[in-house]
């Protein structure tokens, strides 16, 4: 039996706008390990770089790798859609599409997790604050890209479709990752990213090469930092307020990492946080705080 979710306390909000922080500036961390690396590379560096801590941690901690065929069906299904499938059509579809037309994009994600909870659980059915949060979130990520899309448009309609599936995949390895609400955090992160692992690596061999002659340190300390910060942990803390707070509540990461994203940006190339950013992140907090009057 899946365990029923709660009104996400103050405490459940700090946790999702860290979450936010960590993925929100993993996007510079990204760019620095592109320099030696491939898209692909990087992302496969980061799931096994995650899964190894994680399961060093799992061991010291005792905790108990999973167990069963059932709960790692459910595992691979979820490495699959949360890292596999997202990690490659991102990659893919920014091709043709600028980012912000993919954090946008990505953000519409949220309506497919409303959606597909609706009709597959008992706690998470739409109602009128659920909907009216997610759209007025939704319409802060699209007043924080609005101009950058003005000027460099949508781009080509495969990228977008590939963004969209992408941010349809993580949608439902949310939904799907609360049938694993009995193992603990740590193992259930530990597993997934083993699974992602074992899909990833691969391909990056396939289509890259993951191991080039010479690699700066700057691209290994980002390759660190993605696998440490913005997969290890974001990943353990994704589970824990998935288990708690349901897969809607944790949807509106979509709408934090874009903000982070400036934000991080700003910061680290000593840009001005202008009013559009001030004003998508007043969007921002009044759908989570909707949502959340919304919420069990």
């Amino acid at each position: 039996m899946i365990p029923a979710i709660r009104r996400p306390t103050l405490f459940d909000i700090c946790r999702l706008f860290f979450l936010g922080a960590v993925w929100g500036g993993a996007f510079i961390f990204i760019s620095l390990a592109l320099v030696d690396f491939g898209p692909v590379s990087v992302a496969s560096w980061r799931v096994l770089l995650g899964a190894v801590l994680m399961l060093l941690i799992a061991s010291l901690m005792r905790k108990q790798i999973p167990r069963g065929v059932r709960n790692w069906q459910y595992i691979f299904i979820i490495g699959f859609l949360n890292s596999a499938v997202p990690f490659f059509l991102i990659s893919w579809g920014q091709q043709f599409i600028s980012s912000a037309a993919s954090a946008l994009l990505m953000a519409s994600g949220t309506f497919c997790t409303v959606l597909i909870s609706h009709y597959t659980s008992s706690d998470e059915r739409m109602n009128r604050y659920r909907v009216l949060g997610v759209m007025v979130g939704f319409s802060g990520v699209f007043v924080l890209v609005l101009w950058d899309i003005m000027e460099s448009g949508m781009g080509g309609l495969k990228g977008q479709i590939a963004t969209v599936i992408a941010g349809c995949s993580y949608a439902v390895s949310s939904i799907l990752s609360r049938r694993l609400s009995h193992l603990s955090s740590i193992s259930t992160s530990a597993g997934t990213m083993l699974s992602a692992s074992l899909y990833m690596v691969p391909l990056a061999f396939l289509l890259e090469d993951p191991l080039p002659a010479q690699v700066g340190a700057t691209s290994i300390l980002s390759l660190v930092y993605l696998g440490v910060f913005a997969t290890a942990l974001a990943m353990t803390v994704r589970f824990v307020i998935i288990r708690a707070n349901g897969a809607v509540f944790m949807s509106q990461v979509g709408y934090l990492v874009p903000l982070f994203g400036v934000i991080w940006s700003g910061l680290f190339f000593f840009d001005a946080i202008n009013l559009q950013t001030m004003l998508a992140l007043g969007f921002i907090l009044t759908g989570i705080a909707i949502t959340r009057k919304g919420g069990s």
